[in-house]
């Protein structure tokens, strides 16, 4: 259970990330599902980011994990009805999720991965001892798993850092 916590956290941490630094793209995409009545402000998505960030936190340290597992599972059941009724409305906006700003808008994805979330929440809630794994353990696992999905996600930017260091390392 502690990969399973690791991914969640790192998935969540890239989330929140994203609506921390631009949070357009998200009210954007609220704003489609609301009809294009009312966007949600900057801060209210910045808001679902802290909430993203906390959970993160909670499913890090083994005495807050049932609450984590507890917020995962109510944002889960918020994804999968933002991406239901996405799908339901022919929603063609990017919503920014995962922390990818040209994504795909709010649907089938967004229905899977919230049903994921609630799914590992179950488990937490019902599994032994709230996980297991110790809070530096599964820091480490997140920080592994958030980075390694950054560098596969922008494997070109990464290429080419690592080019431009081995060029300058040889020259030294």
């Amino acid at each position: 259970m502690t990969l399973v916590n690791a991914g969640v956290a790192a998935v969540f941490l890239r989330a929140a990330a994203a609506k921390t630094v631009g949070p357009g793209v998200a009210a954007s995409a609220v704003q489609e599902l609301l009809g294009g009545r009312l966007r949600p402000s900057d801060n209210a998505v910045r808001l679902v980011a802290i909430l993203e960030l906390a959970t993160v936190a909670l499913l890090v340290i083994p005495s807050g994990r049932a609450v984590g597992y507890a917020t995962t599972g109510v944002l889960g059941v918020l994804f999968a009805v933002m991406g239901m009724t996405g799908k339901l409305r022919g929603s063609d906006r990017p919503c920014g999720c995962f922390g990818i700003a040209d994504s795909k808008p709010l649907g089938t994805a967004n229905i899977v991965s919230g049903l994921v979330f609630v799914a590992v929440a179950v488990a937490g809630l019902l599994g032994p001892a709230a996980g297991g794994g110790t809070a530096a353990m599964t820091a480490v696992l997140t920080s592994a798993v958030s980075s390694g999905w950054l560098l596969v996600t922008h494997r070109t930017a990464a290429r080419t850092a690592y080019r431009t260091f081995l060029r300058r390392w040889g020259s030294a």
